[in-house]
C-alpha cells in the first residue's frame, strides 16, 4: 500500500542529529600578556639570527660574487705647515756678563774642548750610525711600491706590443677601502692601464685619482680589497713632514728609485735651501742635497723621523750640476696634495710673480703680486693679465702678498669665474682694469 502518511506526520517522525560547536572561551587579559610577550621575543630572537646569518654570510659573498667596497671614502686631511717668521727681531743691548758668569763660561768651554781632544769616531760610531739610517730606510720602503703603467700598441706587421716601465711611488694615505699613492705624472700619463706592485711582492690594479700636469704630480688609488691581509696589515702609510723645518746640514734619506731602480736607497746631507722660489700660482723652498738621485724614476726626500718632506725634480737643477740634487719642499704642496686625494682637481690661475715690498709701495708702486710671467695658455693669460700687472684684488680679497694670493687660488672651484683686478702702468701712471678669469683644473 502506498504510503498514506500526512506530510505533517512524516517529519515528525524523522529523527535529526544534534550538531554542536565548541566554543573556545574568550582570553583572559593575562594569557594575552602572555601570547604578546611570547610573539615578541620570538620576532626578537629570529631577527637577530638573520642579522647573525648576513653579518657572516657576507664575506663569503663578497668573496665569491665579486661584490665591492663603498666607493666613498672619507675625507683625507693632511697637517698644514706654516714657514717661520723671516723678519730680524729687534736689535737690543745685551748685559755686559758678570765676572762670575765669565769665570763659569771659560770652565764650561774648556771642559768641552778637552773632551773633544780626547774623543775619537770610532768604527763602532759609524757603524752604529749606519745601522740607524738603514733602519729608518727599511721602514720607509714599506710604503714605496712600483708603479708600472701599460700601453697595448702594435708593431710593424699589426702585432700587439706591450710597453711597461717603472717608477717609485709613495702610499701616502689610507681609508678603509683603499690606499692613496704619491707620484710623478709622467708614470701615468697616457696609461691604458696601471699595475702596483707593493714591498713584498703583492701586485694590485692601480686607478688614477688625480694629475697635476703642472706641477708634474699624479695620485693613484688602489682597493683595499684586491690586496691580501698580510700586505694591509704591513704597508707603511709615510707621512707628509715639516719641510719647513728642514735645516742646512740636516741629514736625509733619498728613498724611492735614488739608483733608477725601485727599492734602493741613499743618504746625505742638505746642502743649502733656496726660499722664495718663483713656481705657477706660488712661491716655494727647494731642499739641494748631495743624494744620488733618479728624478725620472722618482726620489722621495725622507728626513729622519721617516716622513716625507720633498721629492726631487730635474726641474731646478744646479747649471753646472755640482754633485747637487734638488728637492720641492712638500709642506708648499700640502693642499693640492690633499684635493687630489679626495678626487677634487687643483685649480690653476697661471702666473708668476713677486710681492710689491712695503719699501716698494713707498715709491709709488701699488701694493699687490707683481706678474712677472703670465704663463702660455693659462687661465690669466687667456683673460687678459699681461707681464708687469699688478694683482690687488681677487674674488673679493685684497691681495698684498703672494702668501694671500696662493690661498685664494687653493679655494677656487675649477670651473668658475672669479674677478680680478690688477694695476698696468700706462703713460699717465697705473690704470685699474678687471678681467674674468675660468679658473680651470691643472
Amino acid at each position: 500500500m502506498p504510503d498514506t502518511e500526512e506530510p505533517g506526520k512524516r517529519e515528525k517522525t524523522k529523527r535529526e542529529f544534534m550538531r554542536e560547536t565548541i566554543v573556545k572561551p574568550p582570553l583572559s587579559k593575562r594569557q594575552l600578556v602572555k601570547r604578546l610577550c611570547l610573539f615578541v621575543c620570538l620576532s626578537v630572537l629570529f631577527g637577530a639570527l638573520a642579522a647573525v646569518s648576513f653579518v657572516l654570510s657576507k664575506p663569503l659573498a663578497d668573496r665569491y660574487l665579486g661584490a665591492e667596497e663603498p666607493s666613498e671614502s672619507p675625507t683625507i686631511l693632511f697637517t698644514k705647515d706654516e714657514p717661520e717668521t723671516t723678519a730680524a727681531p729687534a736689535e737690543t743691548e745685551a748685559p755686559e756678563p758678570s765676572e762670575e758668569e765669565t769665570f763659569e763660561a771659560e770652565l764650561l768651554e774648556d771642559a768641552v774642548e778637552k773632551v773633544m781632544a780626547g774623543y775619537s769616531f770610532s768604527q763602532q760610531n759609524l757603524d752604529s750610525l749606519s745601522s740607524v739610517l738603514r733602519d729608518i730606510g727599511t721602514q720607509s720602503d714599506k710604503g714605496i711600491v712600483t708603479v708600472s703603467p701599460g700601453k697595448q700598441q702594435t708593431d710593424l706587421f699589426g702585432n700587439p706590443v706591450e710597453n711597461t716601465t717603472s717608477y717609485a711611488g709613495a702610499v701616502i694615505a689610507q681609508t678603509s677601502g683603499e690606499y692613496l699613492i704619491f707620484t710623478y705624472a709622467d708614470a701615468v700619463r697616457q696609461a691604458d692601464y696601471i699595475s702596483v706592485l707593493f714591498y713584498n711582492g703583492t701586485e694590485a690594479a692601480g686607478e688614477v685619482r688625480q694629475i697635476d700636469g703642472v706641477n708634474g704630480m699624479a695620485v693613484l688609488a688602489v682597493k683595499a680589497a684586491s690586496m691580501d691581509s698580510e700586505t694591509r696589515s704591513e704597508v707603511k702609510v709615510l707621512n707628509l713632514g715639516n719641510s719647513y723645518s728642514v735645516r742646512i746640514g740636516d741629514m736625509v734619506l733619498g728613498v724611492g728609485a735614488p739608483s733608477g731602480m725601485v727599492h734602493s736607497l741613499t743618504y746625505g746631507i742638505v746642502s743649502y735651501v733656496a726660499r722664495d722660489v718663483q713656481v705657477p700660482d706660488g712661491i716655494t723652498r727647494v731642499l739641494y742635497t748631495d743624494i744620488r738621485s733618479n728624478s725620472g724614476a722618482g726620489t722621495f726626500l725622507v728626513n729622519t723621523a721617516g716622513e716625507i718632506v720633498g721629492w726631487t725634480t730635474a726641474q731646478y737643477g744646479t747649471e753646472d750640476g755640482g754633485g747637487l740634487t734638488a728637492a720641492v719642499s712638500i709642506s708648499d704642496y700640502k693642499t693640492v696634495l690633499e684635493k687630489m686625494t679626495n678626487n677634487s682637481p687643483a685649480p690653476y690661475f697661471g702666473i708668476r710673480g713677486q710681492e710689491i715690498s712695503e719699501a716698494m709701495g713707498e715709491t709709488g708702486i701699488p701694493r699687490g703680486v707683481y706678474v712677472t710671467e703670465a704663463l702660455a695658455g693659462s687661465p690669466a693669460y687667456d683673460a687678459g693679465i699681461q707681464n708687469g700687472d699688478i694683482i690687488v684684488l681677487f674674488g673679493e680679497k685684497e691681495i698684498l702678498t703672494f702668501k694671500e694670493l696662493q690661498t685664494q687660488i687653493e679655494t677656487c672651484q675649477c670651473g668658475t669665474a672669479v674677478a680680478v683686478k690688477v694695476m698696468r702702468r700706462g703713460r699717465e701712471g697705473y690704470t685699474e682694469l678687471e678681467y674674468k678669469v675660468d679658473i680651470r683644473a691643472r
